[in-house]
């Protein structure tokens, strides 16, 4: 007796918990801008179903989406009444959330589990798919409040459904619920341990590998919960930037990490409670802390500030500053810290190579806000009506200057401003996290190429093409590159992955892994840039390259001894290690003298080709090999 009262105890509660819950399930869609759009299933008992006599959703998911509204506070409204419009209003992003997914919607951006079970020795799933316009932090939420969900709370929402199509007896259901509540005791440990486990794996994925503080993900979170609208207007955000390029050059490539650890250790040191500090770019920190007014905001950072450029292992060779600061006093309705950071960085940027330390911002100069979005909605709307363009610069054999390759270039064709080269957008889409779109869009288009020269007389010409750092350490890289080649027929040992060195390090166990794989797929593998930035020669024996391209920068020393004797040294290297050699940037006659005297294999550069589009490719072979038979 005693049982069958906390069972009803705990159903009341539940049912209590939800009544409150923001899910609209009428399809009564006037007055809720506010909120999250679900596109239902009418017809998928007992996941999903429209019940006529109601005029409401009902189900699993309706009663979970309950749950997850209770906890976060986000509202839910379901907007249509068929089951065929829903891949409709995905397709056309008219709604955040496609309910009942299966996870290999088209048009889904991500997808999330909700719950699985058997029924006749059949596994059966079923989630949400976010469309292309859910917000991130919405997608987030979401999925932390879901997975807060029990097995037993889920296992008891399904049975309540269960057991109207079994037409199963009060009894029967409180024996199964009794069973599950058994079951539940002897799990706990499990449950227990697998919260462990997960909170673990969260920690670690907020953690910066080389510091042991947080990273962007941290602060992004710490700044959402710790930071409230009340109180927010008491914070000041800095951004801190690390000169990293004068610190390699006067100090050399080991002090780096060395500095990394001492700026950790400083600003762990003066971090407060309910204070944040995290490193969310390669050289750069983001600082949020307590203080009213610029003044108060100015004493305490110019501390922190003196002692990071007082490190002892700097200060005795130059007293250039290798530190610099933007803050920002924040306001009640800046929410957004990825934007906030961004326009401190481009302030930051102003006063490098300066003796200033600090520059404080004010709401002026902060308003990059609007320009970045408008830019953003450009770039989407680029997408939408193919104005992102492949370009290809064509590479030739050093000894029989045949063409044997072409590099993929990006352009942006835009209605208002014309054709533009990728440093006008790129760092924006970054930003706006749409790099991994474009690079796998310029992938498509590369192989698409391929398809269309592989029964033609340019059948024997490679394509390479350029992937950023961001999207070379996805998860989903491999998985979304196998899905657009093999959309395509083409020879895919004609098709390269160009990589930059930085990218390298950037997530480098999953970047690591991704390159491995992208050759048992047959892909060749390009290094660019080698000789600028951060060369790490180790890269060249840890990783399966097969060309590596020699930076400009390195071409245009050969005018000296020094040089020229740096420039034959490298390419003698890459051939110890049985990797082919590209010479970039040549432009000139001179140059291309150089060049080809030298034991280089191929040559890329204006000299020989300039970027073309894809159209005007065919024509130029044609006459670039008639000027050869003159």
């Amino acid at each position: 007796m005693k049982k069958i009262i906390l069972l009803f105890a705990v159903l009341f509660a539940f049912f209590a918990q939800t009544a409150f819950a923001k899910v609209i399930t009428t399809e009564k869609t006037e007055g809720y801008a506010d909120y999250v759009y679900v596109a239902g299933n009418p017809d998928n008992y007992p996941i999903e179903y429209y019940d006529d006599d109601a005029d409401c959703y009902k189900g699993v998911i309706p009663d979970m989406l309950e749950k997850i509204s209770a906890s976060s506070g986000i509202n839910f409204v379901y907007i249509n009444g068929n089951k065929e419009s829903r891949e409709t209003l995905g397709k056309n992003l008219q709604a955040d959330i496609i309910s009942s997914a299966k996870g290999d919607e088209a048009y889904a951006s991500d997808y999330f589990e909700l719950l699985s079970y058997t029924e006749d020795g059949k596994s059966i799933k079923c989630g949400i798919a976010f469309t292309k316009i859910a917000e991130s932090d919405m997608i987030a939420t979401v999925k932390e409040t879901a997975d807060k969900i029990s097995v037993t709370e889920k296992n008891g929402i399904l049975l309540s459904y269960a057991s109207k199509e079994t037409n199963l007896s009060f009894w029967w259901i409180l024996a199964g619920v009794l069973l599950l509540l058994i079951l539940a005791i002897y799990i706990t440990r499990l449950l227990r341990r697998i919260k462990r486990m997960k909170e673990e794996i969260r920690v670690d994925k907020m953690t910066d590998a080389e510091t042991g503080m947080g990273n962007l993900q941290f602060f992004k979170y710490h700044f959402r919960y710790t930071l409230g609208d009340m109180s927010r207007s008491l914070y000041h955000i800095a951004y801190i930037i690390l000169d990293i390029s004068y610190l390699r050059s006067y100090h050399g490539d080991s002090s780096f990490e060395e500095v990394l650890k001492y700026t950790a250790s400083v600003l762990s040191e003066y971090t407060g409670d309910r204070e944040i500090s995290a490193r969310i770019t390669e050289n750069g920190f983001a600082f949020a802390f307590q203080a009213t007014s610029n003044e108060d905001a100015k004493a305490r950072l110019e501390e922190v500030m003196k002692k990071l450029n007082d490190f002892e292992n700097m200060k005795e060779k130059n007293n250039k500053l290798v530190f610099h600061a933007a803050a920002y006093h924040l306001s009640a309705s800046d929410k957004n810290c990825e934007i906030l950071l961004f326009n401190l960085r481009k302030n930051c940027n102003n006063i490098f190579g300066t003796d200033k330390q600090i520059v404080f911002c004010d709401i002026h100069s902060m308003n990059m806000v609007q320009e970045e979005k408008k830019l953003t909605e450009s770039i989407l709307k680029g997408f939408d009506k193919n104005e992102f363009k492949m370009y290809l610069q064509f590479v030739v054999d050093r000894k029989t200057k045949k063409i044997t390759s072409a590099e993929a270039l990006s352009r942006w064709d835009n209605a208002e401003k014309g054709l533009m080269g990728p440093g006008k957008y790129i760092e924006s889409m970054e930003h706006a996290g749409l790099i991994s779109r474009h690079d796998f869009h310029m992938f498509s288009l590369a192989c698409r190429q391929l398809e269309q020269w592989s029964n033609t007389e340019y059948r024997d010409i490679s394509v390479s093409c350029n992937f950023t750092r961001i999207t070379l350490s996805e998860d989903t890289f491999i998985d979304k590159l196998t899905m657009i080649s093999n959309g395509y027929n083409f020879d895919k040992s004609k098709l390269a992955i160009e990589i930059t060195e930085d990218a390298m390090e950037k997530n480098r166990e999953t970047a690591t892994k991704n390159v491995m794989l992208c050759k048992e797929l047959g892909f060749k593998v390009y290094l660019d840039d080698l000789g600028s930035g951060y060369t790490s020669l180790v890269n060249l024996c840890d990783y399966p390259i097969d060309v590596v391209k020699i930076d400009r920068d390195v071409l245009l020393k050969s005018d000296t001894p020094r040089g020229k004797d740096l420039f034959a040294g490298v390419i003698a290297l890459a051939h110890s290690l049985n990797i082919k050699v590209i010479c970039e940037g040549v432009e000139t006659e001179e140059q291309n003298t150089l060049v080809s005297s030298s034991d280089c294999d191929y040559i890329q550069g204006w000299y020989y080709s300039k970027p073309l589009p894809t159209e005007e490719c065919e024509s130029f072979i044609e006459r670039y090999y008639s000027k050869q038979k003159v």
